[in-house]
C-alpha cells in the first residue's frame, strides 16, 4: 500500500497497477516488452515504488494520480547483473529478491537487492538523487549502484551463491541467507522438498553493513551452520534478534533466532517434521504480542512466548 492509501501490485508480465481502495480509480504503468517480474515490490514515504524486473531495477514515482519513471518526476531505471532462473529455488530470471529499503531521515538511502550472477552480489542502489561527487564503481553496470559485493558465506573460493529472499535490513545492516541447493532438479516442487533435507539443504548466512563515512559495504559476520532453505527472515529491534525458519536433520523444521550483532544462534524450537511444515517461501511475521507467524506448505503456524 502506498502512503496515500492506494493498493499497488505488479503482474509477472510487467504491469504495475495502483488502485484506490474503493476500486473507482485505477492507474497503470507498463515496463518494456520482455521484462518479467517474479518478486514483490516496495514503497517509500515519498511516492517511490521499487520494482525489480528480469532486466532492470526501477523507481516508479507515484504522484497520487500518475505513475512515471521519468527522472524529472522523481523516477529512474538502472541496469544490474541479471541471470537466468535455471533450476533450484529461484522463481524467475534476474534477481531473486524483493527490493528492500535502507535508510531513514537524513541517512543515506538505498534500494537493496541481490543480483542474478552465479556468484551472487548484494547490491545497493541510491534511492533518490545520486550524490554529485559519486563516481561509478568500476565493473558495475550503472552509476546508481552504490555497492556491489559478492556474497560468499565465508568461502573465499566460492563460485556459486544464491538467495531467493528479500534482504533483511535494519539500520545500515543487511542480512542474507543461502538458498543454493547441493542437488537441484528441474521440478520446482522437488527442489522445495529437498531444501528441507539436510544433505541437500543450503547452509550459510552473512551480514553486511554500510559505512556512510567510507561509502563502502563490508561483511560484519558469517554463520556457516545456519540453514534457512527458503523462508524469509525478519528482524526485531526490540530483541535484537533475526527470526527465521530453519531445517534440522531428518526433515525437521524449527523457528530459530540469531543475534543481529554477532550472528550467534540464540534459540531453536523444532515444531514439525516433513513437507507439510516446509516454510515454502513464506516470510516470518512478528506481532505486537511477540508471537511469530509463518505461512508454511501445510498452512499457517504460530509460535508464542510463554
Amino acid at each position: 500500500m502506498t502512503y496515500d492509501g492506494f493498493i499497488v501490485f505488479v503482474t509477472d508480465q510487467g504491469l504495475l497497477c495502483a488502485i484506490s481502495r474503493d476500486f473507482k480509480d485505477a492507474h497503470y504503468f507498463s515496463f518494456e516488452a520482455g521484462e518479467e517480474i517474479s518478486n514483490s515490490i516496495a514503497c517509500d514515504e515519498d511516492g517511490g515504488i521499487y520494482v525489480v524486473t528480469s532486466k532492470k531495477v526501477y523507481r516508479v514515482q507515484w504522484s497520487g494520480s500518475s505513475l512515471s519513471i521519468d527522472e524529472a518526476h522523481g523516477g529512474w531505471s538502472a541496469d544490474y547483473e541479471t541471470g537466468e532462473a535455471g533450476t533450484g529455488l529461484r522463481l524467475g530470471d534476474g534477481s531473486g529478491s524483493t527490493p528492500t529499503l535502507m535508510g531513514t531521515g537524513d541517512q543515506d538511502k538505498f534500494v537493496v537487492i541481490t543480483d542474478g550472477l552465479d556468484l551472487m552480489n548484494i547490491v545497493l542502489l541510491w534511492r533518490g538523487e545520486i550524490p554529485s561527487d559519486w563516481e561509478q564503481i568500476y565493473g558495475t553496470k550503472d552509476r546508481r549502484i552504490a555497492a556491489q559485493v559478492p556474497v560468499t558465506f565465508g568461502d573465499p573460493d566460492a563460485v556459486n551463491s544464491l538467495s531467493e529472499q528479500s534482504v533483511c535490513v535494519r539500520g545500515y545492516g543487511a542480512f542474507v541467507v543461502n538458498n543454493q541447493l547441493k542437488t537441484s532438479f528441474s521440478n520446482g516442487f522437488m527442489n522445495l522438498f529437498v531444501s528441507g533435507i539436510s544433505f541437500d539443504a543450503p547452509y550459510g548466512a552473512e551480514k553486511f553493513e554500510w559505512d556512510p563515512v567510507s561509502r563502502t559495504l563490508n561483511t560484519v559476520w558469517v554463520n556457516t551452520s545456519v540453514s534457512c532453505p527458503n523462508g524469509i527472515p525478519a528482524m526485531s529491534a526490540e530483541t535484537n534478534l533475526i527470526y527465521y525458519v530453519g531445517q534440522e536433520p531428518l526433515g525437521g523444521w524449527a523457528f530459530e533466532a540469531l543475534d543481529w550483532k554477532t550472528g550467534k544462534k540464540v534459540f531453536s524450537f523444532r515444531y514439525g517434521t516433513g513437507i507439510l511444515f516446509n516454510s515454502a517461501y513464506s516470510g516470518v511475521v512478528i506481532d505486537r504480542d511477540s508471537s511469530l507467524y509463518i505461512g508454511g506448505f501445510g498452512g499457517p503456524l504460530r509460535m508464542s512466548k510463554r
